[in-house]
């Protein structure tokens, strides 16, 4: 069985066992019945996904649908204790056993959000929730709970979060376990922020107790944290979150030759004032980030053995004009773009 399992870590553990990134661990895992071994038949092809994604998640257990063959992905982060998953597959329910809890002996909270164009249900404490689409349920992982929505096929994201973390920003978490928290605002910023991060994991490498705590102030914000407790976590997470946002579109669309400031807002869902503000304050304006990212991106090609001119180079990287980009190269590298093709 090939289950995909990474562990980054940036300086250096003093025991090999125990990798650490600024003084916490990340652990990166994929998983998909793709990676089981060929000939298993329909049962032992979800028992073997079921067991490695009950121990890996630790979220609950799935139960198989009966009318379609059993095809299921999962992916995780986790940056220490905070762990960002996401799953979808074919299967009909999501359960947390009493088993399972007294197994684990995990007490986290679990944010979940319902990701499907219809209702979930949710039964946990002995009251059922129903979630509308884009819906959030807290949950805790030291209690059972129970997840279905009637069909064979079912996606969702959750987010696993420190009970003391997030109780020191917000009181009276446990009144809200088990109940709708409508879509919008902060809480929909975090899980928009987790599925962004999953799909772009080498992003958490060297920003992961950043992330960790990102995350924890977007979710108490969200769950309604007042006061300097409020302001706080505004100030941190808010910004922080959107800058990241940022900066994940600008490195994917840096090389489109049209791209600009207005797009990346709109992207984004953002002003583009607010935008160029965030950019600004972190210590780079836009078409200072993007030009930089042109930049070091052809002087990578040029550098390699690549037959093509440097005009081709320049166009590809989003240069529309080879003069300013033979001036732009020199003032940054001290070379020509010519002369870099020779070193």
């Amino acid at each position: 069985m090939r289950l995909l399992e990474f562990t980054w870590y940036r300086d250096d553990a003093s025991d090999n066992r125990s990798p650490r990134l600024d003084g916490m661990t990340i652990i990166k895992k994929m998983l998909s019945t793709d990676m089981l071994p060929a000939g298993l038949t329909e049962r032992q092809r979800f028992m073997s996904f079921a067991e490695l994604f009950e121990h890996f998640s630790n979220t609950g257990e799935l139960d198989p649908a009966d009318d379609v063959p059993f095809r299921a992905s999962m992916n995780s982060i986790s940056i220490g204790t905070t762990l960002l998953g996401r799953c979808n597959g074919t299967f009909t329910t999501v359960r947390r056993e009493r088993r399972q809890v007294l197994a684990t002996n995990d007490d986290r909270y679990c944010l979940a959000r319902n990701v499907e164009s219809r209702e979930a249900r949710i039964v946990c404490r002995d009251r059922e929730a129903v979630l509308k689409p884009g819906s959030m349920v807290l949950l805790k992982l030291d209690e059972p709970f129970f997840a279905a929505d009637g069909t064979s096929y079912k996606r969702f994201t959750n987010v696993h979060l420190p009970v003391m973390a997030l109780s020191a920003r917000l009181a009276g978490l446990n009144d809200l376990v088990g109940r709708e928290l409508p879509p919008g605002g902060a809480l929909s910023l975090a899980m928009d922020y987790s599925e962004l991060l999953l799909d772009h994991p080498a992003a958490v490498d060297d920003a992961g107790l950043a992330i960790a705590g990102h995350l924890l102030d977007l979710v108490a914000l969200g769950l309604g944290a007042r006061g300097d407790a409020g302001k706080a976590a505004r100030r941190r997470g808010l910004r922080a979150v959107r800058l990241q946002a940022l900066l994940m579109i600008l490195q994917k669309r840096f090389l489109e030759p049209d791209f600009s400031a207005r797009k990346l807002a709109a992207v984004a869902g953002l002003s583009e004032r607010y935008v160029h503000e965030l950019l600004y304050e972190a210590g780079a304006s836009f078409h200072e980030r993007l030009l930089a990212l042109r930049l070091r991106k052809a002087a990578e090609m040029l550098t390699q053995a690549d037959p093509r001119r440097v005009s081709d180079v320049a166009f590809e990287c989003g240069f529309n004009d080879l003069s300013y980009f033979n001036r732009c190269f020199r003032r940054h590298f001290g070379l020509t773009p010519t002369a870099a093709r020779g070193h």
